[in-house]
């Protein structure tokens, strides 16, 4: 049976729906997502938001290794550009999984991942 993110033991700090992609990198065997990872109050370096935001952020990298299969079923890298000037890929909207089995969704596209290694790195703060 398919589980949303939350019940992932490596993501259930996280709120990905309101998080921004802000890179895609794919090579032989490894899939990553470099994310500014909205935090839930669960995590561990979670703060209220600064006034000017609406959430508590991190950057960190979603890291999918010895892949198994990726198939995308579509593409669309699209940039979105803020008020900042920063370009994002929008968000990680779906994202279920099934033991070794992962299903993600976004406005860069969807696809599904066979792996048995998933991790975040998170990056530290300045």
């Amino acid at each position: 049976m398919r589980k949303s993110y939350e019940h992932h033991a490596q993501l259930s700090a996280y709120y990905l729906e309101d998080s921004f992609v802000l890179a895609i990198t794919e090579r032989q065997g490894r899939f990553e997502f470099e994310i500014e990872a909205v935090l839930t109050p669960e995590h561990k370096d979670y703060k209220n938001p600064k006034p000017s935001e609406q959430h508590c952020y991190k950057n960190i990298k979603l890291i999918f290794d010895e892949i198994e299969r990726l198939t995308w079923e579509q593409t669309s890298f699209k940039g979105y550009r803020d008020a900042s000037g920063e370009v994002d890929y929008g968000n990680i909207d779906v994202f279920t999984f099934d033991g070794d089995s992962y299903e993600l969704e976004g406005d860069w596209g969807k696809l599904k991942i066979t792996t048995r290694k998933l991790w975040v790195e998170e990056k530290e703060q300045n």
